[in-house]
């Protein structure tokens, strides 16, 4: 059995403020360039089709384009589920005939416990929910947090896997000590969110979805396919591409598949001087990659941007590179600051000014509150 695994397409995403459709048409025709070279037994999609729950006219027609080529054009079965960035609801409309043409999308969490047999394998499917779902479902009130509410969840499962069949599981979360970037927007806050990545020890494969470093997980068999293109400058380093997965109950090889952008991304840090030399110039494809400019010497220049944009059109951000402090330290508290969730530095703060711990129905309120804040600044 031969399948690729990608996710997070993230569809109507913007990189500071410019639309990324176009990228992402060009790089998700690339993936149907690699289904039609590698001929897979299915595509799975592990969430964020889109990046916002109420996507773009244009971002829905390029989303029906994509599958309607995938899955119809090149005949290809898919297994898709809703990340924390879709809207259930929107995505899901449909979902009664999409099976009918071997598309599998699940939207509810309950929906998990209805696997999909396919071949010798038995898909399991879990979209992105919340643990208050969990609370309700198994009338748990102890199902406070992600990883509890997952373990509960997958615990159900275990009790009617058949071992003699592939195990495969499709999820959308973050599984702890995975490395993640800065264009993720959390799915909670502070370390709640984390899943222990031994509650999924015995599938024979977990396709995860949210992070998108494709490297973020180190196990063998529970991996993220990361995003197809890179999503703010903090990826700019990172191949991006897809994962094909080959299996039996004998035999297990995985690889990545890269994918080249359309435009790449640069980080640039330099003299602001220096960036105009033909010699520094030649390392870059200046008229189309995307650019973010660290540059010193700016001292006494009112507005560098039209000049660097003569030469590197695309520059997105612009900053004064810092300079070195005499004692080359930085102030714990900015460390703090950089380094801790908002959860973390006010679970800390409250420590600090009253000499307790916040007690969980406290840390849960505090989850939800800021769980809202971020929710309206990313709408």
């Amino acid at each position: 059995m031969k399948f690729l695994h990608t996710a997070d397409w993230h569809i109507g995403r913007k990189l500071q403020g410019v639309d990324l459709l176009e990228e992402q048409k060009y790089i998700l025709e690339k993936l149907i360039e690699t289904i039609k070279e590698h001929n897979p037994d299915f595509l799975i999609i592990a969430g964020d089709l889109y990046d916002r729950s109420v996507p773009s006219r244009e971002a829905t027609a390029l989303l029906q384009q994509i599958l309607v080529e995938i899955n119809i054009e090149c005949a290809l079965p898919i297994f898709a589920i809703s990340g924390n960035h879709d809207s259930r609801e929107r995505l899901s409309v449909g979902e009664a005939w999409f099976s009918q043409h071997s598309f599998y999308l699940h939207t509810e969490m309950k929906q998990v416990f209805s696997k999909i047999e396919f071949g010798n394998a038995d898909i399991y499917m879990l979209p992105y929910f919340e643990p208050y779902e969990a609370r309700e479902y198994f009338s748990d009130d102890t199902l406070t947090s992600h990883h509890l509410a997952t373990k509960r969840v997958i615990d159900e499962i275990y009790k009617n896997m058949d071992d003699n069949k592939i195990n495969i599981l499709i999820a959308h979360t973050f599984v702890a000590g995975s490395l993640e970037t800065d264009s993720e927007r959390e799915i909670s806050v502070g370390t709640v969110e984390n899943v222990a990545v031994d509650v999924f020890e015995k599938f024979d494969y977990v396709a995860l979805g949210h992070l998108h470093n494709p490297n973020a997980a180190s196990s063998d068999r529970i991996k993220y396919s990361g995003s197809p293109l890179a999503y703010s400058f903090g990826e700019a380093n990172q191949i991006k591409g897809v994962r094909i997965v080959e299996i039996t109950k004998d035999r297990f090889d995985e690889k990545f598949l890269p994918l080249e952008p359309r435009r790449k991304m640069y980080n640039i840090v330099a003299d602001y001087n220096e960036i105009f030399s033909k010699k520094y110039q030649e390392k870059f494809d200046c008229k189309n990659g995307f650019f973010s400019m660290e540059l010193s010497g700016l001292e006494g220049i009112t507005d560098p941007m039209p000049r660097i944009k003569e030469f590197y059109p695309n520059t997105l951000l612009l900053k004064a590179k810092s300079k070195k402090s005499d004692n080359n330290n930085t102030s714990e508290v900015t460390k703090e600051v950089l380094t801790k969730s908002p959860f973390e530095l006010i679970e800390n703060f409250y420590k600090e000014q009253v000499n307790e711990e916040l007690t969980d129905k406290q840390k849960e309120t505090l989850i939800k509150i800021i769980g809202e804040v971020e929710v309206d600044e990313a709408n």
